[in-house]
């Protein structure tokens, strides 16, 4: 089948080739009744615009500033930059211009300084980890009233001029989590939920992950407690055992844990053989020391946030609206993948390319 093409416009609509491209295009000044008609033809014949070819032509140059956390400061960050850069070496011909903004994510002022750099280059959009909350949404107020948008990824936050949101759905994850604890558990059992991190009410998607995982409990009507205990100490070894050691004691009937995040493999470095076969443990994210646990039977079930997908999906969206010009939606939620021994392989394959998932 022949494509429809412009020219085939024009000559149906009884106009010159330019007066097609710029109502296809958006571009100059056409009299309302002859856009309409043109618009009606092509609708008709069915014209699919050639949008790599619209956005060559342009040659316009798209400035993308990406703020995250250093992937030399935390295991997890080093994927969303493999989404990056993979990505990017796709849409390179689109003329994208990245700049960096990495963050220590222990540094709160890290954050705030890069964040305030990264409005100050001036960017289309400035695609961020808004790992402090009440910050994050500071800086969008700043950015919004210079007509800069945020893309966000791993966490969600609420406000107008966040273009989209790539990432898990935190409540269901916690939730999920909820459920896979059930098929284990006996009456009477207790889940310990541990966030080795920021403080919970400034890292929303932590705080959701709990909710989700106390609102199933709730909702079955199975008794069991849920309890939580946050730590930002984990870097010292001696003080994250002894805050463990009083978890231990404070709950002898515990038979449960869940990390809030990619962290797990923190503590259970550190518990004994005895205290590793006691408990049935969900974590987050394939970085290499979970990975290691899970295949040795010391991680029950990882819950894969996809952070590769995260970074790709990252600058995919931000070449759909500002270069492509096509509609993206404002929140897309990435699956909610079970990983356990007998498939961590398989993930592992999946992940090197996040293009399996399109």
């Amino acid at each position: 089948m022949k494509k429809i093409t412009i020219k085939d416009i024009a000559r149906i609509a009884d106009v010159s080739r330019g007066t097609v491209d710029r109502v296809i295009n958006n571009r100059g000044s056409v009299a309302p009744e002859i856009k309409t008609r043109i618009l009606k033809i092509a609708k008709e014949l069915g014209y699919e615009k050639n949008y790599m070819a619209s956005a060559l032509a342009i040659n316009k140059v798209s400035k993308l500033a990406i703020v995250c956390p250093d992937p030399l400061s935390d295991l997890f960050w080093r994927l969303p930059r493999e989404g990056f850069q993979m990505a990017l070496g796709l849409m390179k011909h689109y003329g994208i211009v990245v700049e960096y903004f990495d963050f220590n994510l222990y540094n709160k002022d890290e954050f705030i300084m890069q964040m305030g750099n990264a409005i100050k280059s001036k960017p289309d959009a400035i695609l961020v980890a808004p790992v402090f909350l009440n910050e994050s949404k500071e800086f969008l107020q700043q950015a919004q009233a210079v007509n800069i948008p945020f893309i966000t990824i791993n966490t969600e936050i609420q406000h107008s001029d966040v273009l989209c949101y790539i990432g898990q759905d935190s409540f269901h994850s916690g939730y999920l989590a909820g459920r896979l604890f059930s098929l284990q558990l006996q009456p009477g059992e207790e889940v310990v939920a541990l966030n080795l991190g920021h403080n919970l009410s400034n890292a929303p998607h932590y705080s959701a992950k709990l909710a989700g995982l106390e609102s199933y409990f709730k909702k079955h009507e199975n008794h069991t407690k849920v309890s939580w205990y946050e730590f930002d100490q984990f870097l010292d070894k001696q003080k994250l055992r002894q805050f463990f050691t009083g978890i231990v004691e404070k709950h002898p009937r515990m038979k449960a844990i869940f990390f809030t995040n990619s962290r797990a493999y923190r503590i259970l470095e550190l518990m004994t053989p005895k205290e590793l076969e006691s408990y049935h443990i969900i974590g987050y994210d394939m970085i290499e020391p979970n990975i290691k646990l899970l295949k040795e039977g010391r991680i029950n079930f990882i819950i894969n946030q996809n952070p590769i997908q995260q970074g790709y999906m990252g600058i995919i969206n931000f070449v759909n609206h500002f270069i492509l010009k096509k509609e993206i939606n404002e929140t897309q939620y990435l699956p909610l993948d079970i990983v356990v021994k007998e498939n961590v392989d398989f993930y592992l394959d999946k992940n090197l390319s996040p293009l399996h998932f399109n």
